[in-house]
């Protein structure tokens, strides 16, 4: 038979990461890959396209057709591969050919910008996308009127994206300005609430951090109750 003009290799392994490939079942290393003497190996496991060459060797990852995780920002990819002995040696090329439609957009959106849930809901409907994943973080301080309901906005949002995440970490505001009379009820209300959030945020204790999270929303609530305000629970 005769010689082999080419040296194709096929291969499902993770390229070695120390500290972070240790446990894989199938590891190999840029050193193992240039000991082949192949001019391209073409790889398998991660889902997100990577080229690289390792002493005259080509080694690459395809990737996943699709994404399938919020962190692949490199997948829904195929490689064309282009072999040319033409000038006398071997030339690999790898070329990169989108083809994955999903897209995934991680969003953090300032909680004190945000008038009202509905509000809300139309400003992210406005950038509706069938093949986009959403995932949207409430962050800062909120306005005592602000109540959102993560569960909610998702459901009204279904329709308009390929999924849709809403989490609230923002936080209810302290009292600014001029308190009232410690001998008012608001008055104490609030001191005795807000020296209780201050003890635990000192701490320095994750529960407590937890526990005066919560305490501000019930500040908040407490606050606009006590303005004879409505709220829903």
């Amino acid at each position: 038979m005769p010689q082999a003009t080419w040296k194709i290799g096929l291969l499902h392994a993770t390229l070695a990461i120390p500290g972070r490939t240790d446990h894989d079942e199938v590891v190999v290393t840029a050193e193992e890959i240039a000991a082949t003497g192949l001019d391209y190996l073409a790889l398998g496991h991660w889902h997100s396209a990577q080229t690289a060459k390792t002493k005259g060797v080509t080694y690459a990852y395809a990737g996943a057709p699709e994404p399938v995780a919020v962190d692949q920002d490199r997948a829904g990819k195929v490689l064309l591969v282009t072999l040319d002995d033409g000038a006398g040696a071997h030339v690999v090329k790898v070329e990169e050919r989108t083809v994955g439609r999903t897209t995934f957009e991680r969003r953090e959106l300032d909680a004190a910008t945000i008038e009202s849930q509905p509000a809300l809901i139309a400003k992210l409907k406005a950038g509706a996308n069938p093949d986009l994943v959403l995932d949207i973080r409430l962050i800062g301080v909120r306005p005592d009127s602000l109540d959102v309901e993560p569960l909610e906005v998702e459901d009204a949002l279904k329709g308009s994206f390929l999924r849709v995440r809403v989490r609230d970490v923002s936080q209810p505001a302290l009292s600014e300005g001029v308190l009232p009379s410690a001998e008012t009820i608001a008055g104490a209300f609030i001191r005795n609430v807000e020296g209780r959030i201050a003890d635990l945020e000192a701490s320095g204790d994750k529960l407590a951090e937890r526990e005066a999270h919560e305490l501000r929303d019930v500040l908040r609530l407490g606050r606009l109750l006590l303005a004879g305000e409505e709220v829903t629970l």
